[in-house]
């Protein structure tokens, strides 16, 4: 049991759980002006379907540090807010865990993936496995009148996959099959409410002059069933801090998800 302890604490930090808000936020405060049209749009669309389905209560997966999401709008709506990620920021939930109409729930949205590389030996790891993992789990299900899915659906993949690829526990086709196994669980839980998603597709690398000169797809299904889509560019990394190479920005889409059955 304290072996199982000592190990979920030391993949937490391999796994960037503990520190990838943080950076987040660091990124935002360095790249302000580019992030800001991108969360801007992002708390646009969300605005945007409220209107549409008009929601007594709304669910946003992958809330995080809230810079996306037009909470005090909601608010001011009177609409009861339920916030799921897998971990919350304290400063998140110091300023809204007393007001009655938010509600904080942590979950596991890679079906149970994560939980499993905090907890197994690397010797354990295996495709096949964390693959049939993911095809049976359960998604998460929400009950709200209106369900957002927030910049997660790539997320959702890339924090464990990097892990996986840094162990070397993957080939690069295994990754991707597991990966677009993810991100269509996550989208067939959202067809079954009236649902938002918001997330970027791929990213594009740019040279100093502006020339386009690669692209790497981040969400691997298909996404032809969203409807009033809308699509925009994130400024997302100018510094090139995340690709020392190049100049990274990333394509977004928002669209309602066509409900199913």
């Amino acid at each position: 049991m304290v072996l199982q302890r000592l190990r979920k604490t030391r993949r937490a930090c391999q796994l960037g759980l503990t520190s990838g808000q943080i950076g987040i936020y660091n990124r935002y405060i360095r790249e302000h002006e580019g992030w800001e049209k991108h969360l801007s749009e992002s708390r646009q669309a969300i605005i945007g379907a409220v209107e549409v389905f008009k929601p007594q209560s709304i669910c946003i997966l992958g809330s995080g540090l809230l810079l996306d999401v037009p909470l005090e709008e909601l608010l001011s709506r009177n609409i009861n807010i339920v916030l799921v990620d897998l971990l919350h920021p304290a400063q998140i939930v110091n300023k809204y865990s007393s007001n009655s109409l938010v509600r904080f729930e942590t979950h596991d949205l890679t079906g149970g993936l994560i939980h499993y590389l905090q907890t197994t030996r690397l010797k354990d790891l295996n495709f096949f496995t964390l693959l049939n993992l993911v095809s049976s789990a359960n998604a998460y299900a929400s009950n709200a009148d209106l369900v957002v899915s927030l910049n997660l659906l790539s997320q959702l993949s890339d924090i464990p996959m990097e892990f996986l690829r840094h162990k070397k526990v993957l080939t690069d086709w295994q990754g991707i099959e597991l990966a677009s196994t993810i991100q269509q669980k996550h989208l067939e839980s959202l067809s079954k409410s009236k649902s938002l998603l918001i997330t970027d597709i791929m990213e594009e690398f740019y040279d100093d002059q502006g020339k386009l000169t690669a692209t790497r797809p981040t969400v691997h299904v298909d996404l032809s069933l969203l409807t009033q889509v809308q699509e925009w560019l994130w400024e997302f990394d100018s510094a090139k801090t995340y690709n020392e190479d190049a100049i990274t920005k990333l394509r977004v889409v928002s669209g309602l998800v066509n409900k199913k059955g």
